[in-house]
């Protein structure tokens, strides 16, 4: 059994079918409990993930939406409160279950996550296995957070939480002192939080549990000493990650996995948007491109699909 954790709102319901269902279709052998933490998740949310997805057990965690709102939020951010849910994970997710795999819902998965789920975090006491992000990030985000500089800092979006660790460092109740104190320097949410409390305690793994956005430039954003596991990373990757704001139901989004996510959407069966925000305003925007010379900078990617497992 693998337990899987996601954190939305009910605006983020589609979308959260989406990667449940990849999920599903490269990991069918696999048995999973998802843990769905929400703020406004209703019955029929709830019913919905149900008969969706039968072969997946649920359990549903409402937090107090005035909660979520009280914790540090900007003008400009273009992510929900929601967010912040993955902080709660220790407490809210029953004593038994020891590790967790994270999931941001605008994930597509195209291969099986057994060995990352597999992967030893007991062994030296982590607390947590993630992708690092890209710099500046990984040196500005430590100094503004006041930790050491040499733990760099992740992208949280899919991530392996061994809650036990988490548990035993009382990671909530220094969550809470830790948004007190640093509350006008938290930019990146829980994403901060948990990079500050978590620091020297953390894994770092292959870009190809979580493909990033800015990994797929034709000048990535990443440090050079992680170019070979990037190019192995482009050519087998097992989790997409639509990590910037521009998602792919959007017309604006031209990640090159952009098709692939809504040919999977049509797949099964999950309208994502209107066809004028889809294909025309998408063409539109195209064709003003080419007129104004503006080149995208994505790199060209012929993409492969794993084969499904059949056996392991």
């Amino acid at each position: 059994m693998i337990d899987i954790a996601i954190n939305i709102d009910s605006k983020f319901v589609p979308f959260a079918h989406i990667m449940l269902y990849s999920l599903e279709e490269y990991n069918a052998e696999d048995t999973f409990t998802i843990h769905v933490l929400n703020i406004d998740l209703n019955d029929g949310h709830k019913d919905d993930f149900i008969s969706k997805h039968p072969k997946m057990a649920f359990n549903f965690y409402q937090v107090d939406n005035n909660i979520v709102k009280s914790l540090p939020m900007w003008r400009k951010d273009y992510v929900s409160p929601a967010t912040y849910l993955r902080i709660f994970m220790p407490e809210l997710l029953p004593s038994s279950v020891n590790k967790v795999l994270f999931l941001d819902c605008d994930t597509l998965i195209l291969g099986s996550i057994n060995d990352l789920w597999n992967t030893d975090l007991d062994t030296d006491n982590l607390m947590i296995a993630a992708v690092e992000d890209r710099p500046p990030y990984d040196r500005e985000k430590p100094k503004a957070l006041n930790y050491d500089v040499t733990y760099s800092y992740y992208n949280a979006g899919v991530a392996l939480f061994n809650l036990k660790a988490m548990r035993d460092n009382n990671f909530s109740h220094n969550a809470a002192q830790f948004i007190e104190k640093y509350r006008g320097v938290i930019r990146h949410h829980d994403q901060d939080i948990m990079n500050a409390l978590t620091a020297g305690h953390t894994m770092f793994i292959s870009c190809r549990w979580n493909l990033l956005d800015f990994f797929l430039f034709k000048k990535p954003d990443i440090q050079s000493r992680r170019m070979d596991d990037l190019r192995d990373a482009l050519h087998n990757p097992v989790i997409v990650h639509f990590s910037n704001k521009r998602k792919p139901w959007r017309h604006n989004c031209d990640n090159p996995y952009r098709n692939l996510y809504l040919q999977k959407a049509a797949q099964y069966g999950i309208v994502v948007g209107s066809s004028w925000e889809l294909h025309t305003k998408y063409i539109l925007r195209k064709i003003l491109y080419a007129i104004l010379l503006k080149r995208s900078k994505y790199r060209n990617i012929k993409i492969q699909l794993l084969e499904k497992p059949t056996t392991r």
